[in-house]
């Protein structure tokens, strides 16, 4: 069989995988139907959504869509101690790459953060400038990339997530229950970062904040670390556990 998560280049795969009677399944991670979603679509067996987004599901044919939701890395859930340490108080994470003008705003404001234990992965770019400022500010924690199982460890230790608000980023924030600030990139298709972070707001609406881009200062984003790392979380009482969904709709298939 086919999964294809929502590149270009698997159309072609798609329609090929019709045409020989390979099932398939398409995955749309985000709030939104890229282009090679609706054409997809057309051809597969089902359509596996992240959310349960009436908007979405009126533009695909009904009877192909099931909501899975996205496929969270299991070690979120059964996180092993590491070199990194425990109680930390803010981790800045913007997927792989890092983000520079958050991290530009994060330096400005690292003696009015002196004090936090800070996790900053900054991306590759940025790394050595950055990784200077630890002697200066010894809370102050610097890596160019986490490994997956060292970024779950922190997810779970961290009291305030900042970062860009993709589907992954997103979905674990609720997973775990976690506060975050969360900087939409303006450019991302449809908007999809956006809304993205509206989901996680109407989830979880008194831990976390947006912040647009065109309203992102070094003062606002100051305010809101201040006003958010001290406001009390209840514990999450649902117990999590791995997403399977659609790994159970692949093997129905199969």
């Amino acid at each position: 069989m086919v999964v294809s998560f929502g590149g270009y280049v698997s159309v072609p795969v798609i329609i090929s995988s019709f045409l020989k009677k390979i099932p398939s399944i398409t995955h749309e991670q985000t709030l939104t139907n890229s282009l090679t979603t609706k054409i997809n679509s057309l051809f597969v067996n089902k359509i596996a959504l992240s959310f349960d987004n009436k908007q979405q599901k009126e533009k695909l044919p009904k009877d192909k869509i099931v909501i899975t939701g996205n496929l969270l890395r299991q070690e979120i859930f059964h996180p092993q101690k590491n070199k990194i340490g425990d109680n930390i108080d803010i981790l800045i994470t913007a997927g792989n790459q890092g983000s520079h003008i958050i991290n530009l705003l994060i330096k400005k404001n690292l003696p009015e953060l002196k004090n936090y234990y800070i996790i900053h992965q900054t991306g590759k770019k940025d790394f050595s400038s950055f990784k200077q400022l630890t002697k200066t500010y010894p809370k102050y924690k610097v890596f160019d990339y986490l490994e997956s199982k060292d970024m779950a460890y922190v997810l779970n230790k961290t009291n305030l997530i900042i970062g860009r608000s993709g589907a992954n980023t997103c979905q674990e924030i609720v997973a775990l229950n976690k506060k975050s600030i969360l900087i939409p990139l303006k450019i991302s298709q449809q908007n999809e970062q956006l809304l993205n972070a509206l989901w996680v707001k109407e989830k979880n609406p008194k831990n976390t904040i947006i912040i647009e881009e065109k309203d992102l200062t070094e003062k606002n984003i100051l305010e809101k670390i201040k006003k958010l790392i001290t406001t009390k979380t209840k514990e999450n009482s649902i117990k999590n556990t791995d997403n399977l969904k659609l790994l159970n709709l692949i093997h129905e298939i199969l």
